[in-house]
């Protein structure tokens, strides 16, 4: 699913996109000028592999995530906001749902198998 970034306004925008197993929805709403804020739910799971034995392992996902969009490049002094910028006027919801699942993978992840055990230890 593709917005243009004009379309948003003062009301919520409800969006739906899906990759594989995981669903992404919620709201868009205009903040100010090219400022847009997204307030969603990641739901459903992903295959992610162990960091210990490396077998891959569904992890279920209920994710909240909110950011902001930025029509743009982001020019604003606020610091604290974490802000995606948007290319060509257009959020394409199933990139940014992409984005969202590589970051969750980034996470140190251990199967049932592997709890407990230690990282350090001789071989």
């Amino acid at each position: 699913m593709k917005i243009a970034f004009k379309k948003l306004g003062s009301q919520p925008l409800h969006f739906e996109a899906n990759s594989d197993k995981a669903f992404f929805s919620g709201d868009l709403i205009l903040k100010k000028g090219n400022l847009a804020q997204l307030n969603g739910t990641i739901t459903g799971s992903i295959s992610i592999p162990c960091d210990i034995c490396a077998e891959e392992v569904e992890k279920s996902l209920n994710e909240e995530v909110s950011f902001y969009l930025s029509d743009g490049i982001y020019e604003g002094t606020d610091e604290e906001l974490d802000v995606v910028e948007i290319d060509r006027s257009m959020i394409d919801m199933e990139e940014l749902l992409n984005a969202e699942i590589e970051l969750i993978k980034s996470d140190y992840f251990c199967c049932e198998n592997c709890e407990g055990t230690s990282l350090d230890r001789e071989f």
